[in-house]
């Protein structure tokens, strides 16, 4: 017969989860001890009282900086939700915008960055300026998996399919579009055909947890597809790439004429029509109707 031994929390400091929680996110006693605001030696001592009361190690020193064991990969999300149900229970009382301290962690593509974040740090700057951004790039069942272990508040990007267990808004829709340098052989076609499409080699942007492009969606229907010379994480690089080569870009209508606007790029229809791009801004069930919550949603917009 198994014995199940149960911690006596009646004793047990909450602030050990904070410790706890700082530790896993830095990897480094230093970092973590300037953030939760005590010295080092008092991290170290926190830790070891941690230890201690879990019977594992928690967190070994290797040479990229403190690596989680798995006892402290099974704790991670229990800690990070119960500390986040704790902030909303004592946050939602008499929330006010410019007062209040909260870090809005949110996940972001960077192609939508730039139409949403301007306005968005703004806003806080002169409504809420005390509270402050943590941004994050991971995107897709990436961004859906953070949303799930509480390390991020909101995921705004292209999302397929919406689980139930999340709420969501429609933030804006666009076509896509083809983008190349103005040198292109086939800049001055307004709309490319099939032929003229294939013929050329692509780039494409796509962060992990990416799903499928509706554009290789279309043409597998039509059992074609093209060629992709070169596949990249972040479209920062991409202007660069486009500039000087011969490489076209299929990408959100948005995103293309701001880029195209500053490096003088040339934007061509697509020879498919495509499925619009619907951005999304995602958030947990368990933040609906919360006040702090609440009030940033409402600022989180496009030009």
């Amino acid at each position: 017969m198994r014995i199940i031994h149960y911690m006596n929390i009646k004793n047990f400091d909450l602030n050990l989860l904070v410790v706890f929680k700082t530790l896993y996110e830095e990897r480094n006693v230093t970092k973590a001890s300037k953030k939760v605001g005590i010295t080092q030696p008092a991290m170290s001592n926190a830790l070891n009282r941690l230890r201690y009361l879990v019977k594992d190690e928690l967190f070994i020193r290797g040479p990229k900086g403190m690596r989680p064991t798995p006892r402290a990969n099974e704790l991670s999300s229990p800690i990070q939700k119960a500390l986040s149900d704790l902030e909303l229970s004592l946050s939602s009382i008499n929330f006010n915008p410019r007062t209040t301290k909260k870090l809005y962690k949110i996940c972001i593509s960077d192609d939508v960055a730039p139409l949403i974040l301007p306005n968005l740090i703004n806003f806080l700057e002169k409504q809420s300026p005390n509270s402050s951004l943590r941004i994050r790039s991971e995107q897709g069942s990436e961004a859906l998996k953070l949303l799930d272990s509480n390390e991020i508040d909101f995921a705004i990007g292209r999302f397929e399919m919406v689980s139930s267990r999340f709420g969501s808004i429609e933030l804006y829709t666009e076509k896509y579009v083809c983008m190349m340098n103005s040198n292109h052989e086939l800049a001055k076609e307004e709309k490319l055909s099939i032929e003229q499409y294939l013929s050329c080699k692509h780039l494409r942007v796509a962060p992990a947890g990416t799903p499928v492009a509706p554009i290789d969606r279309s043409l597998s229907q039509l059992n074609l597809e093209r060629e992709i010379l070169a596949r990249i994480d972040l479209i920062t690089m991409a202007p660069l790439i486009l500039k000087n080569s011969d490489l076209i870009l299929t990408l959100p209508s948005k995103t293309a004429q701001r880029i195209a606007k500053n490096y003088n790029f040339s934007i061509s229809e697509l020879p498919l029509e495509l499925e619009k791009r619907q951005t999304k801004l995602l958030w947990h069930k368990e933040l609906t109707n919360h006040p702090a919550y609440d009030w940033i949603k409402k600022q989180i917009r496009t030009d």
